[in-house]
């Protein structure tokens, strides 16, 4: 690896905001936060990994991929290394047009060896990846398989049945003109048992295509591993977990990304604060290593009991820029500091939000950064200090204890964020020094009728020296919170976890001097998932990925496999499928809603608010398809008029003529005079929709019966199946899903 000084990199990091939580992060009240990875680039000067050398690599590892790039499509960036890992890596980039779509790839490689780390791909054609996809999930496995192996030393990675890896996630309301993509993720092992928190992650499209892959990994040639000979008795350490279970209620967050849309579910989760027992001993571990007594959350202990004044109230720009000046100051022989803008913007609660982008500027370079201030309080909200990454810090200095660095934490909370703190509480997860970092990761969870909150936290790192290293408020606006009295009883859920509990033998490393151990280490998984939850109102698992359970069916004679493809993607809702009458009529407002959730990511934006338009007078904002019908209407598949028939009975021709709008092309249905319908019953079809019929059937969208249209004919959940299935083809293959990804 070419060798860096200090004075040839330039530090280049963004704010980090730790408010925005991953979903196993999410899953996991006991999991340990992962410290920011603040990526610092090497001067082209202090490398000798040339853009030739990486293209030799790819076209190595990809002989007959990417033929299509030239050596001059390619673009490389400047090498970068992180604090915690000093390994170089070096990036790869082509963006091309082809045949008018776009084609784009990302590479990075790592270290002397140039190992693949990850890439990303998107290929031109991906026909093959809708659905019907070419390639099953148990044939995109292989192909994933196959392409570990050509990578040395992955012999002993076995496929994660955690969780982790189990194919596209079919809870996950998507567009069906979108391609189907398989994840996979494999983790090294050792004598046959995996090493947690390391993994290929690889991603197969359904037309075969691998478009990604992430690897976290690392040497363990050095390494030293607990003997497997030396374990105790499992069914020992499985009732010993049993004993000690315990079980309260949480509020759980789930907020897909992809929508905006939030969801607030009431959940029983492990009250114990261990993340598993130690195979040798039976100690328990936990954040600060292993103990003999059983760890403990902490009980919610709110940091205010009374609401406290915000800090300034209605700041102008004038005065965050003054501000700015004054906290982000720096001894001047060591950088210059230079506010660049200061931004307004409306973040998603409505609360007008001040960024400010600034520069810290020095002899070799620079680093940039912003933070966020609130308009009405003038609290910061968003904040990472970067001044710590190119100032020079003593390794010797005396760390503060964890109780010294938390009363810190808080302090600093009561001093920049003081509104907000009277609804949060204490930490109730064990938090130690992360020994890369040298920082103390504390979050302070949201607190709502005396429950503690999962999803919505503050996030606040401490130095070791004291000082506030990050700070990260993203309050979720919610008005609606399940209440407990509707829970069950909390000695019923407890009973659910533990016959649900099975153990997972895995080595791990603990955060401690000794960095090349791990440590054999029984974790409880709970219905076949590391992280799962019971929802306190219904009693049932959150996730359940047991491979006993089958996913309910759907019988057809024709459209079997449409019915129980929407019904699995959540486009399809059947209370009983075994019960379920596929050739039943089905009226507009069920067929509208299927429709647009097949095209849709399923949300259909804000409609209910004040001042929201009413596009049919027997529609308004409290009608429960309010909101499905005024995104039809902004799509132009609904046109405005007195009245939306919902519960009338949907005809193929007023099918037809929603699918035409759906594609866009109803101007040219308008002209039905010019349209000649070779249907024997084309006599019964109503001239103002001559032109849809006309171009469905042309288009294959809706086929005809024994040469009759039956334009008239009720549509069945089955006639509707199978033509959603060939709409979302067509929205596909002539490009028009991009406009309906809401």
């Amino acid at each position: 690896m070419g060798k860096f000084k200090k004075l040839g990199i330039i530090l280049t990091s963004t704010a980090f905001s730790v408010g925005v939580l991953s979903p196993i992060a999410q899953a996991s009240a006991n999991g340990k936060e992962s410290p920011e990875r603040i990526e610092i680039q090497v001067a082209s000067t202090e490398t000798n990994v040339t853009k030739s050398t990486l293209i030799k690599q790819l076209r190595t590892i990809f002989p007959d991929k990417f033929n299509f790039v030239t050596d001059n499509d390619f673009q490389t960036g400047r090498g970068h290394f992180f604090r915690d890992d000093t390994t170089i890596r070096y990036e790869l980039s082509f963006y091309k047009t082809i045949n008018g779509k776009d084609v784009y790839g990302s590479f990075t490689f790592k270290g002397d060896d140039l190992e693949l780390e990850n890439f990303h791909y998107q290929p031109a054609n991906i026909a093959d990846a809708v659905y019907p996809a070419k390639y099953s999930e148990a044939e995109a496995q292989k192909i994933a398989q196959d392409f570990l192996n050509k990578f040395p030393n992955t012999a002993s990675y076995k496929l994660r049945d955690d969780g982790f890896g189990f194919g596209y996630d079919i809870n996950i309301n998507r567009p069906l003109s979108q391609p189907i993509s398989y994840s996979f993720v494999y983790s090294p092992t050792h004598s046959g048992v995996p090493i947690s928190d390391q993994q290929v992650s690889i991603d197969v499209l359904g037309n075969g295509e691998i478009t990604g892959m992430y690897r976290n990994t690392e040497s363990i040639t050095k390494a030293t591993f607990d003997g497997l000979e030396q374990k105790k008795n499992e069914a020992d350490i499985l009732a010993q977990v049993r004993d000690n279970l315990a079980v309260e209620l949480r509020y759980f967050i789930d907020y897909n990304y992809q929508t905006g849309d939030r969801n607030v579910k009431l959940v029983y989760m492990p009250a114990s604060g261990f993340n598993g027992v130690h195979a040798l001993t039976g100690q328990w571990q936990a954040a600060n290593g292993f103990s003999s007594n059983v760890p403990k959350t902490k009980s919610v202990e709110k940091l205010s009991s009374q609401p406290l004044a915000p800090r300034k109230s209605g700041m102008t720009i004038a005065e965050v820029e003054e501000f700015a000046k004054s906290f982000l100051k720096i001894d001047p022989d060591k950088a210059k500091l230079q506010i660049e803008m200061v931004d307004e913007r409306e973040n998603e609660n409505g609360e007008t939000i001040y960024s400010v982008g600034y520069s810290y500027m020095y002899d070799n370079g620079g680093s940039g950064s912003s933070f966020e201030i609130n308009k009405a309080t003038g609290e910061i909200l968003q904040y990472h200090d970067i001044r710590r990454e190119f100032t020079k810090t003593d390794d010797k200095e005396t760390t503060i204890s964890k109780d010294a660095a938390l009363a810190k934490a808080i302090e600093y909370l009561k001093e920049w964020a003081p509104s907000y703190v009277h609804e949060y509480s204490k930490p109730i997860d064990d938090v130690v020094l992360d020994q890369y970092s040298k920082q103390y990761h504390f979050s302070f969870p949201r607190v709502v009728n005396g429950i503690a909150v999962v999803g919505d936290e503050l996030y606040v790192t401490i130095g070791a020296d004291g000082s506030l290293g990050s700070l990260s408020i993203n309050q979720q606006k919610i008005e609606n919170w399940p209440t407990a009295s509707k829970a069950i009883a909390a000695d019923k859920a407890k009973a659910s976890y533990s016959e649900a509990l099975k153990l997972q033998l895995q080595y791990a490393k603990q955060d401690s001097e000794d960095k090349q151990h791990f440590n054999l280490v029984y974790s409880p998984t709970f219905g076949g998932n590391l992280f799962n939850q019971i929802d306190a109102i219904t009693g049932e698992w959150l996730n359940s990925i047991e491979e006993s359970k089958e996913q309910p069916v759907i019988s057809h004679p024709t459209a079997a496999d449409e019915l129980n493809y929407l019904l699995n993607q959540n486009v399809l809702e059947v209370k009983d499928p075994s019960s379920f009458n596929a050739d039943t009529a089905v009226t507009k407002g069920e067929a509208l809603k299927i429709m647009l959730k097949s095209m849709t990511y399923g949300y259909f934006g804000s409609y209910g608010e004040e001042g929201g338009k009413q596009s049919f007078n027997n529609i308004d904002s409290k009608h429960p398809l309010y909101a499905i019908v005024e995104q039809a209407v902004t799509m132009g598949i609904l046109q405005p008029a007195e009245q939306f028939a919902v519960d009338a009975t949907l005809t193929r021709q007023e099918l037809a003529e929603w699918y035409i709008r759906a594609l866009r092309l109803e101007n040219a249905a308008k002209h039905n005079d010019i349209y000649k319908l070779n249907f024997a019953d084309a006599g019964t079809i109503d001239p103002k929709y001559a032109g849809f019929v006309a171009l469905t059937s042309a288009m294959g969208l809706i086929d005809a019966q024994q040469n009759n249209f039956n334009a008239t004919e009720k549509v069945t959940y089955a006639d509707l199946a199978v033509s959603t299935i060939r709409l979302a083809r067509a929205l596909h293959d002539n490009n028009s899903s991009r406009n309906y990804y809401y």
